[in-house]
């Protein structure tokens, strides 16, 4: 049975992953900063789920 907590972690990975490719795409300005930042805090949920889901 697939675990609720792991699929959460891998969606929130995947959307941090896809945020990260497209600021790369961009170029300089307060939008690129903007995304990063949200692409970073995204990361911090998704351990969290993704630890929940190891024990």
């Amino acid at each position: 049975m697939i675990d609720l907590d792991a699929m959460i972690s891998i969606v929130l990975l995947l959307i941090a992953n896809f945020t990260i490719s497209w600021t790369r795409q961009l170029g300089t300005g307060w939008i690129r900063i903007l995304l990063s930042v949200f692409a970073v805090l995204l990361l911090v949920p998704a351990f969290l789920f993704g630890f929940r889901a190891l024990m």
